[in-house]
Order: structure tokens, then C-alpha cells, then sequence
């Protein structure tokens, strides 16, 4: 990895020395997944944090009666933190949901970085403060209807990690039961939320590069204000 992809790439490493960038190269390992390979099995997370280089992770957790998508991620997010900073979750693993190209760095070592750099300390907490604050919107989403918790999820996810073509805004096409977990809603409410926006032309799914387009954001925007 080059130093200047790094600090463009991940907005943690915005603010490291070079001294420290140089230094997570050096212990950095990268990974490459397939799609639906897992990437950290149940029950073994705390062991090192995890930054996306190109692909599409979901952080979800399982037990003998159900599975649940917390989290879909891309391209410069990352994950793991938590893990590390405090007791690892039990019963959490991720999984590729395409081809995934990342680095891990070792808990010990990344540890030792927040030590070694005050920047990147404070920007860690920066970061994990905006995580929490949309987890919590995503909890007051609950009290809103399940189209307005859809368009929401999926604005979202093409404004952080979309891909502009000549369809739209670009990203993958999730399984109704993922994108439903993101949202808050059934699978069932998300199936049918689907259909009525393919129908008013403000997404188009590609079944074969298995994306999803926003066609139309400025509706999609209007509904989720109106609804």
C-alpha cells in the first residue's frame, strides 16, 4: 500500500504523521476474501481491526434460533475497534458480501499506535462518536414508516460508498433480508418497498453485476420528507 492512498483512502489515517503511516505499512497485513467468505469467524473478534480497501462486508450476529445484519460496510470504513477497546462481542462474525480487498492490523500494534500518535487517538474518537451518533438516529428511525426507513438506508449507503455511473448512484444489490435488517423493517416491507420504487423509476437492479442504482435521488430525497 502507498502512503498517499492510506491518508485518501481512510479519514482516521488523515491526521497521522508520516512516521506512523510509514510504520502501519510496515505492520499492516493485506487480505483478499471472495464473496460470502467469512472474514472473522463467531466468537474470535478482538484479535485485530480490519480498514476496507474495495468491497462490501456485513457485521452481523447469530444464534441457534436467527441471524441479524447490524452493519453493512465499504470502502474506507472500518471495523473492529470496539472489539479491542473493550470486551468482544460473542456470537458477531463478518462476512464478504462481494469480493473484499483489505488490511488488518494486529490489536496489540494498533493499540500501540494510538499510544504513539495523539492525532490519530483523538481522531478514533471522533470517528467512533459518528458511528454511535448514527447508530442512534438509526434506533429514532424506528418510530417512522418502513418506506421512509428504506429510502433512508439506501441514500445512505449510495452517498457514503455509492459509485456515480450513467444509471445513478451505484452500490450493491443486497438480499431483501440484509437491506431489511439495515432498515429496521420486514422482509416482506422491504420486498414490497422495492418493487414500488422500481415501479416510480427511482432505482433500477442490475441481476447480473448484482448492483442496485439510484436513478432518481431527488425523489428519493422527496419521498423520504413527505411519507
Amino acid at each position: 500500500m502507498e502512503t498517499q492512498v492510506i491518508v485518501e483512502l481512510f479519514p482516521l489515517f488523515s491526521v497521522a504523521s508520516p512516521e506512523t503511516i510509514e510504520w502501519i505499512i510496515s505492520v499492516a497485513d493485506e487480505e483478499h476474501y471472495a464473496q460470502n467468505e467469512e472474514i472473522i469467524k463467531e466468537n474470535d473478534c478482538g484479535k485485530a481491526i480490519y480498514f476496507i480497501i474495495s468491497g462490501w462486508v456485513k457485521v452481523r450476529s447469530r444464534d441457534s434460533s436467527q441471524e441479524l445484519t447490524l452493519e453493512i460496510l465499504s470502502k474506507g470504513d472500518f471495523w473492529g475497534e470496539m472489539e479491542i477497546l473493550d470486551e468482544p462481542l460473542k456470537c458477531i462474525d463478518v462476512v464478504a458480501l462481494s469480493e473484499v480487498h483489505l488490511i488488518s492490523i494486529s490489536a496489540q500494534r494498533f493499540l500501540q499506535m494510538l499510544f504513539k500518535d495523539p492525532q490519530v487517538h483523538h481522531k478514533m474518537l471522533q470517528l467512533s462518536v459518528k458511528r454511535y451518533r448514527y447508530l442512534y438516529r438509526r434506533l429514532q428511525l424506528r418510530q417512522q414508516k418502513p418506506k421512509i426507513r428504506l429510502i433512508k438506508a439506501l441514500i445512505k449507503f449510495a452517498e457514503t460508498y455509492g459509485k456515480l455511473t450513467s444509471e445513478g448512484l451505484e452500490i450493491l444489490q443486497f438480499t431483501n433480508q440484509d437491506l431489511a435488517d439495515a432498515s429496521g423493517i420486514s422482509r416482506e416491507e422491504c420486498q414490497n418497498i422495492i418493487i414500488q420504487l422500481q415501479n416510480q423509476g427511482c432505482i433500477e437492479i442490475n441481476t447480473i453485476q448484482q448492483t442496485l442504482s439510484l436513478t432518481n435521488l431527488k425523489q428519493l430525497n422527496h419521498f423520504a420528507k413527505q411519507i
